[in-house]
């Protein structure tokens, strides 16, 4: 089944006059502020596979360029968003915050939109595989993919990860919501995977974990932008991990556009290196190599690394024997190969169901989600 219905959950106004950028917590507690200071993510173009993303809110205005369609969004350009999930993602890497809206990691950034999941629709991993490579192509610096499957990798996702990488992209996935192990295209070598932490910088509990965790970023209570046409006000608080990986896919664009000629494999070694331990020191199953840390990345200097350093040691060649002149067996043919099946889970025409942050699907407890306002206090920490 598809993992990530991330959670959105608020409890009644009480603080009137708190706006939705004081409710940010995450933009204190990561001092996005001084990072900020250093960048802003301009000149950094970062897809966000989603749902789509709402062009004309007014937290994105400026901020969103035209993308496309997969699934049943073909033919669009990716900038409407009748689910809210991608608005919200959007809203986090690159809300401009205006007038006391939100305020994204990297406001500078823009985002380029790819509109390959609703919830309606049932989506294999091969619609994501052609929606990176579609962003690799199209400019796209940084990839934000907070949306997983549990299933196995496919052949044809981590071709297209891999092409992404040979392209100079950075790609950032969530690990997912059900507290099992990382999700796919997360589990993929050269994706960064983000599992979740709480307010007091504890692993969040619904994350996913696993030897495939890269880093750790805020879960928990993240107000963001969403369209009017799903939440009147505008605005949604999410729980789960696609905001976390969001927020990384905004502090690898404050990267890029300070660093403009920092290869992405520089920049993927500059947040693992930075990033703040939560537990043990160096990498674990729960947090990965720890915290996001934004001003740490920004300002540290590394020696370039020869790749990307979540991808796996390339194998020394094996010397090919010397041919001779003595008599030799005939070749032998070689059985074809089979590719291995794709998992597939909810099978529907061969397709795994991905569902999106904001669905309405009241009956299920892990999908609850809630609009809130300007005048909505921050919930209490779990």
């Amino acid at each position: 089944m598809p993992i990530l219905p991330a959670l959105a959950v608020v409890l009644p106004l009480l603080l009137a006059a708190q706006s939705i950028e004081e409710q940010e917590w995450h933009l204190d507690a990561l001092d996005v502020y001084s990072a900020q200071d250093q960048a802003r993510g301009d000149g950094v173009i970062v897809a966000v596979i989603d749902s789509g993303v709402d062009a004309q809110h007014p937290d994105l205005a400026g901020r969103v360029l035209p993308g496309t369609g997969f699934g049943s969004s073909k033919g669009t350009d990716g900038t409407t968003d009748t689910d809210g999930h991608g608005t919200g993602m959007a809203g986090i890497i690159a809300a401009n915050g205006k007038n006391g809206g939100a305020l994204g990691i990297a406001p500078g950034a823009k985002i380029l939109p790819i509109a390959s999941a609703d919830e309606k629709e049932q989506f294999g991993l091969d619609v994501v595989a052609e929606s990176i490579r579609w962003a690799a192509d199209h400019g796209a610096k940084v990839i934000n993919m907070s949306l997983g499957f549990s299933s196995t990798m496919t052949p044809t996702l981590v071709k297209a990860v891999n092409y992404a990488i040979e392209k100079d992209v950075v790609l950032v996935a969530a690990t997912g919501n059900e507290g099992k192990e990382v999700s796919a295209p997360a589990n993929i070598g050269g994706v960064i995977a983000v599992a979740g932490t709480n307010r007091e910088g504890k692993p969040w509990k619904s994350s996913n974990i696993g030897a495939d965790t890269v880093l750790a970023a805020p879960a928990e209570g993240i107000v963001t932008a969403a369209p009017e046409s799903v939440y009147s006000s505008g605005y949604a608080e999410m729980d789960g991990t696609s905001a976390a990986s969001a927020i990384v896919s905004g502090v690898a664009a404050l990267v890029r556009a300070k660093h403009p000629a920092m290869p992405a494999k520089d920049v993927v070694n500059a947040l693992i290196k930075t990033a703040k331990d939560l537990a043990d020191p160096g990498r674990d199953e729960t947090t990965g190599f720890g915290m996001v840390n934004p001003m740490g990345a920004l300002t540290a200097q590394f020696p370039p690394v020869e790749r990307n350093p979540l991808l796996p040691e390339p194998k020394p060649s094996t010397p090919q024997p010397t041919p001779t002149l003595v008599a030799q067996r005939p070749e032998q043919p070689v059985a074809e190969m089979k590719d291995r099946l794709p998992f597939v889970a909810g099978v529907v025409g061969g397709t795994a169901l991905m569902t999106g942050l904001l669905i309405a699907l009241p009956a299920i407890t892990s999908r609850r989600r809630q609009p809130v306002s300007a005048r909505d206090t921050p919930p209490t920490p779990w």
